[in-house]
């Protein structure tokens, strides 16, 4: 009601029964609190009720302080302001429950609900056959128990009985379709009626001399109950429109909409909108966290401009810092950690420092991990090492154990990285940082009281060390972290449904699109709709009527916004069917409703700087000698050339990327070479076959290769051996012989032409050589690039190494072939023609093109053809952002 309106006429005489006051049309602005705070007392005192021994019962803590400085601020004894919660936590601590009685810790009833399946038979069963489905069915059976036990919360305790009989009447079991969930959910209404009495249960022994209950959102249950239970006199304080007509009385002024084309355009405007309403004077302003995602952008947007921000709603446990860093150190506890688990623990609490530097740098190299040389240039690495093996003692020496057990041992690890201190770079320790210690708190970690429950369901628990890390990352998804509020924050981050009664000086509401605001949840695991309601139980219609009562609240506010966005993910998406029917609910009042104004993300012209194609002189940085990749990159891009042989960069290798086609190549480049250096004299095939494959398990074993990596290759290696062996006999039969393999050789031609390379096998025969180079991609590419031998650069290159060579035949003696070892063609060796003519053309043009480049030309970026597709230099060139020509 208006503030100028008289107060409403109460009875004098004390009564148990339940009076109403109405503030629903009561503007939400600065005035509001304390004139309820005004009309409560005054109703106490009509009553002759004793102000001093009044509760009064709000919604939620947020609230707490409003209607605190508001009761203070009138005359004489003041009632005590409560949430049930904070008055039953003020009556001291509940008393312990059983082992398996449910609590507000989700993480203990999940173990406890475990721990109830396996001792049923089928329960062992499904924990056999699935596993992640043993998880679901815990997990459900857990929340179906404590949604029973939040409804039996409001009940008073003489009507218990008659609650649970319903509800068990309601849950027979059935057969067929559905049975299982049945049974879990009857499984769940026992649990629960077999728990301790609820902690707020004490609250109906209370003798107040008045109830005042605020309600706002819809009815309390809890609240309701103590208000009904009839041993004191109640005021129900109603702030919320009946259902029937809640859009029906909204304020004459329409909330401000903005139409935003895409996330970013959203989070963009909202964050303009804050600042404006901030710039405005009107604080603190609320932000609405219904897209978390979105509020996360809007927030780094308002941080960026150095606004004071206090976030009710936080973020979830697992995505802090503090745990990020717990996680990386239970991974790289495992046996099968490899080089990068264990680079990722170290680097979260060292950086990136010399001695890790020199750690990654020998893994890279090669090195098994965890092996490091002894050479002075290791020994920071090693230091490292060791340290790390040291701190992760307690959990790697563990095999299979108790929950306890594993918490103590993580305990005794987090210790010692706490020890370590400041991680370099000014990160704070961990010891430091308040997402730790809620990290703590959440895996009973730190100084926090364990209950009979939490030890009993910890101690009868066991895993091994996967799933004891798969259980804290499910704890740590599960909890969240809520920053310390900040008194002089000038933008409140909060939900809708804590926005209720809140005197905020604008809100900003992003969000607000058919898909988030008004949108239906997914169907409870065990329970259909129908029944849910039928038990009293959180449903979809109960939730839907919370939201629409929530966003009419908000309606009251006196500066509003409303954003959404029009595309999200392809999809295009239209208002919530709640922002609809508020505008409606305008226009039938006569007020004028414009529509959504549509806003972009704000733009300004800046100037183009043209980028042109690189063209750096190298003339005093050339390379002495070439390879033939080398001759190959200044060939198909001299920019290439600049960054792989003049700058030397190469792409990082991945530490455990697995076995690759180039892995498969070089064992099978070993094995063939080591066969034919063992080989002195042709033999049958049955022995040359064992001999082969002989060399095939030797350079696996030396190569470290693992088995189950290289099973496919050697798959594809079986079928080889007997093809390769019958192109060998006939090689055998023609007078071939293995010369040489794996042969390094040099060579210098006129002009400042140096080549070096190691040629993959040298074939000899009466006068006459053969150089082959092994490939291991198909016939096709193969054949396409010698039509044009001029075009082919290996083979050409090993030509001109061993053209230099003394005692080399004339040119006309000199062959070359490529053997594609991985065809299934009966002909897989392709021959070059006259190789000894495309070598002398290489050189000449080689000799050209260095010229050039010794002149002072630049080595300029051709960005044609399909080598700019797979180029790794293609970003240091920027190929993509060229300016046109």
């Amino acid at each position: 009601m208006p503030m100028s309106a008289p107060l409403p006429e109460f009875s004098t005489e004390p009564r148990s029964i339940v009076d109403s006051l109405r503030l629903d049309s009561l503007a939400l602005d600065a005035g509001f609190w304390p004139a309820l705070a005004e009309q409560s007392l005054r109703w106490l005192d009509g009553a002759q009720l004793s102000r001093r021994d009044a509760i009064v019962l709000l919604p939620f803590a947020q609230l707490l302080p409003l209607a605190r400085r508001a009761f203070a601020a009138q005359r004489g004894w003041q009632p005590r302001v409560e949430t049930t919660l904070t008055l039953a936590e003020s009556l001291g601590p509940a008393p312990a429950g059983g082992e398996l009685a449910l609590r507000a810790d989700p993480s203990t009833n999940r173990l406890n609900a475990a721990k109830l399946l396996r001792q049923q038979a089928w329960g062992q069963g499904l924990a056999r056959r699935d596993p992640r489905g043993f998880d679901h069915a815990a997990a459900a059976l857990a929340a179906t128990a404590q949604a029973f036990t939040n409804t039996e919360l409001a009940q008073a305790p003489g009507q218990r009985p008659e609650f649970w009989a319903r509800a068990r009447a309601l849950l027979v079991p059935v057969a067929g379709p559905g049975g299982s969930e049945r049974m879990l959910a009857r499984m769940a209404l026992e649990w629960a009626a077999s728990s301790d009495a609820p902690a707020t249960d004490r609250l109906f022994a209370l003798r107040p001399s008045a109830w005042v209950v605020v309600e706002a959102g819809g009815e309390d249950p809890l609240c309701a109950a103590l208000a009904t239970a009839g041993h004191a006199p109640a005021l129900q304080v109603a702030t919320d429109e009946p259902m029937e007509q809640l859009f029906d009385t909204l304020a004459t002024t329409p909330p401000r909409r903005l139409r935003c084309a895409d996330f970013e355009d959203e989070a963009q405007s909202a964050a303009a909108e804050v600042i404006d309403a901030l710039n405005a004077g009107h604080m603190p302003v609320a932000l609405v966290a219904r897209d978390r995602l979105l509020v996360r952008r809007v927030r780094a947007l308002l941080e960026r401009a150095r606004i004071a921000i206090r976030d009710e709603t936080g973020w979830r446990l697992s995505t802090t810092r503090a745990a990020a860093c717990v996680m990386t150190w239970l991974r790289a506890a495992a046996v099968t950690a490899g080089p990068d688990a264990l680079l990722d623990a170290l680097k979260s609490r060292h950086g990136d420092t010399q001695g890790l530097r020199q750690l990654e740098a020998l893994w890279r190299g090669g090195a098994a991990t965890g092996a490091a040389s002894a050479a002075p240039a290791t020994a920071t690495a090693q230091t490292l090492l060791g340290a790390m093996r040291h701190v992760l003692a307690p959990l790697a020496q563990a095999r299979r154990q108790t929950l306890a057990a594993w918490l103590e041992a993580l305990r005794l690890v987090l210790q010692s990285i706490d020890a370590l201190g400041p991680k370099q770079g000014g990160e704070p320790a961990l010891g430091d940082d308040p997402a730790y210690r809620r990290l703590l708190a959440a895996l009973r970690l730190g100084d926090v009281a364990r209950d009979q429950a939490w030890g009993a369901a910890a101690r009868d628990t066991t895993f091994d060390l996967v799933g004891f890390t798969a259980w804290v990352d499910s704890v740590l998804e599960a909890e969240s972290f809520v920053p310390a509020a900040n008194d002089s924050a000038q933008v409140v981050i909060t939900p809708l449904e804590r926005t209720l009664l809140r005197p905020f000086g604008a809100v900003v509401f992003p969000g607000t699109d058919q898909r988030r605001l008004g949108a239906a949840l997914g169907a409870h695991p065990l329970l259909p709709e129908g029944l849910l309601h039928e038990l009293g139980l959180p449903n979809e219609q109960a939730r839907r009527e919370r939201e629409t009562r929530a966003f009419a609240q908000l309606l009251r506010q006196p500066r509003l916004s409303l954003l959404r966005r029009e595309h999200d993910g392809g999809e295009t998406l239209g208002p919530s069917v709640l922002v609809e029917r508020a505008m409606r609910a305008l226009e039938r009042r006569g007020v004028i409703v414009a529509e959504p104004r549509a806003v972009a993300a704000a733009t300004r012209r800046i100037a183009p700087t043209p980028l042109w194609r690189p063209a750096p002189n190298i003339a005093s940085d050339l390379p002495p000698s070439l390879s033939a990749s080398a001759v190959q990159a200044l060939r198909d891009c001299p920019y290439r050339f600049f960054a792989i042989s003049v700058l030397r960069l190469h792409e990082a290798d991945e530490l455990e990327a697995g076995l690759e086609k180039r892995d498969y190549g070089t064992w099978l480049h070993a094995v063939l070479h080591r066969f034919h250096t063992e080989r002195r004299v042709p033999a049958g095939l049955e022995a040359e076959a064992t001999r082969l494959l002989r060399c095939a398990d030797q350079l696996q074993a030396e190569m470290r290769l693992p088995a189950d990596e290289l099973l496919p290759y050697r798959a594809a290696f079986a079928p080889f051996v007997p093809r390769y062996l019958a192109w060998l006999n006939q090689r055998d039969a023609q007078g071939w012989r293995f010369e040489a393999g794996e042969l390094p050789a040099s060579a210098e031609y006129p002009r400042g032409v140096a080549l070096h390379g190691r040629i993959d096998r040298v074939d000899a025969r009466a006068g006459m050589r053969q150089l082959i180079d092994y490939k291991t991609e198909g016939v096709p590419g193969l054949r396409e690039k010698l039509r044009q031998p001029l075009e082919d650069t290996q083979l050409a290159v090993y030509a001109a190494l061993v053209m230099k060579a003394p005692g080399q035949p004339a040119d006309g003696g000199l062959s070359a072939m490529y053997l594609a070892l991985d065809s299934r063609e009966e002909s897989f060796d392709l021959a070059t023609t006259d190789v000894a003519a495309s070598a002398h053309a290489l050189v000449d043009g080689l000799a050209d093109d260095l010229a050039l480049l010794s002149a002072g030309a630049g080595a300029a970026a051709l960005g044609e053809g399909k080598v700019c597709d797979f180029c790794a230099a293609r970003g240091l060139c920027r190929r993509d952002h060229w300016s046109a020509p």
